[in-house]
């Protein structure tokens, strides 16, 4: 049996556990965006696989309630991420 030492363990703690997704998004941001709508797709097919009933009429309420309330926010905001 391999044993660790306080300082492996406090490394392997401390490491950057965000990085694979931020690098993942990065790298999902430079697709084409037809292959980002075939990602969209094949996500959106296994979802309902896993779950025939999905989206439910509350989760396409509360969906539509949220890009409402985003919607709203871009709204008094048309200036951010204009250089």
């Amino acid at each position: 049996m391999h044993s660790f030492d306080d300082d492996d363990l406090r490394a392997y703690a401390g490491r950057d556990w965000g990085a694979p997704a931020r690098l993942a998004r990065r790298e999902r941001a430079r697709l084409p965006i037809e292959q980002k709508l075939r990602l969209a797709e094949d996500l959106w097919k296994a979802a309902r696989e896993a779950r025939p009933g999905w989206p439910d009429e509350a989760t396409r309420r509360a969906d539509l309630a949220a890009h409402r309330r985003l919607r709203a926010l871009l709204d008094r905001a048309p200036d951010v991420g204009r250089r």
